[in-house]
């Protein structure tokens, strides 16, 4: 055979080797769309710099989905359909990895088709890549017919059907008042003059108060695995509490994602809170589910300035008065409240009736202590917090003298 006579066979083999096998479905075609997740998918709580989904993550966040094409009655083998999902964000359409075979649904000229294998069934797959949720379709075209099926999205998170939803912090005191976090008295001075200009930082370096706590979660019966990886944010309602990762709180914020393991618990993480104490209250949320209302921890303040004041430097025998005054401060140089024990050093010249009292708060008036000088000598009056031993501060001493005739 000539070259010339050869030529046009070669361009009709190369044109016949570019076209894709199979026909379109028939208008008279039927499909019938399977979706192998029985229940919802869960969209992507985080996404990087590159929009994609931050892992680990929750799961199901894929499915498989199996087509079964059929003209009259049979098998619509090498029948295509083409395939679309709506919204387009919602979904992303993927080859099925199959077997030692190739796929049987794939992009074609800008278009997701799938082609109907001897038996009649097309396999592809639909991820959720994104953090949009709500129902999308997936629908199938053909001639001039489209078939949908709706697929649940679900916000990354736990579904509405998960129970025992809750946080749990170790470490409180319980009070009628509820949860309580105690003052250490670590920070506490004494003096017996005026206040510092500057009593520190209201978050101490290595010595924040912290408590351990935790969120977990009971799946659904019939879900099982979906609390897996599935994210909680807790936020912090009060400016005077934070979140952190470490026991030392040497960093802080007031807003924290944590994910829960495999039985339903999350890592560990703590609860700050400053010296300034208060009702430190918290927001707790995963997906379609609330802790409400959400955990509420009383913080006492820290106290740190004890002043014991000796109203006057003599007094005489048995006249009683209004010998002492004591006030405890927080770290913003407010009066604040405090129980404390009272003990006088030279208690055979001078004598007190209580042996604990209760500070007084801004704005009542500060808390005096009344005396009854007994016998000529100096005394002094030793003040610690309630049932601890330090600090002891310690009054300037009153003389006690007798009666001028």
């Amino acid at each position: 055979m000539s070259p010339r006579l050869r030529l046009p066979v070669l361009v009709a083999l190369a044109f016949t080797a570019c076209i894709e096998p199979g026909y379109p479905l028939a208008p008279n075609g039927q499909v019938d769309i399977r979706v192998h997740v029985a229940g919802s998918l869960f969209a992507a709580d985080m996404l990087d710099a590159e929009g994609k989904p931050v892992l680990p993550r929750q799961k199901p966040s894929e499915t498989g989905v199996t087509l079964f094409l059929a003209e009259g009655g049979a098998p619509a083998y090498g029948g295509f359909v083409t395939v679309r999902v709506d919204p387009p964000e919602a979904l992303v359409l993927r080859p099925y990895p199959e077997e030692n075979t190739s796929p049987t649904c794939r992009e074609i000229e800008g278009a997701f088709r799938c082609t109907a294998s001897s038996e009649g069934y097309a396999r592809f797959v639909v991820a959720s890549e994104s953090d949009w949720s709500g129902e999308a379709s997936i629908l199938v075209s053909w001639a001039e017919q489209t078939k949908e099926e709706a697929v649940e999205i679900l916000p990354a998170g736990l579904p509405a059907s998960a129970t025992n939803f809750t946080m749990l912090v170790a470490g409180l005191d319980e009070s009628l008042d509820g949860a309580r976090v105690l003052p250490t008295f670590l920070a506490l001075t004494c003096t017996v003059g005026p206040l510092p200009d500057d009593l520190g930082s209201k978050w101490r370096p290595g010595a924040i108060r912290s408590r351990e706590a935790y969120v977990r979660a009971t799946p659904p019966s019939n879900a099982p695995g979906v609390v897996e990886d599935a994210p909680v944010i807790v936020e912090s309602l009060f400016s005077e509490a934070a979140l952190s990762t470490t026991e030392d709180c040497a960093e802080r914020r007031t807003r924290l994602r944590v994910l829960l393991g495999p039985t339903g618990e999350s890592e560990r993480f703590h609860l700050c809170f400053s010296d300034i104490g208060g009702e430190a209250n918290f927001a707790v949320t995963s997906g379609q589910k609330q802790i409400d209302p959400g955990p509420r921890v009383v913080v006492d303040p820290e106290p740190r300035l004890l002043r014991v004041r000796a109203l006057q430097s003599t007094a005489t025998i048995g006249f009683e008065a209004d010998l002492f005054e004591v006030s405890a401060f927080d770290v913003n140089r407010v009066r604040m409240k405090m129980p404390v024990d009272l003990r006088v050093e030279g208690s055979e010249h001078l004598a007190i009736e209580q042996a604990s009292v209760t500070l007084q708060e801004e704005p009542d008036p500060a808390t005096v202590i009344p005396a009854l000088p007994k016998s000529e000598g100096a005394a002094r009056l030793h003040v610690t917090p309630r049932l601890l031993s330090a600090p002891d501060c310690v009054s300037d001493p009153i003389n006690v003298v007798a009666e001028v005739p």
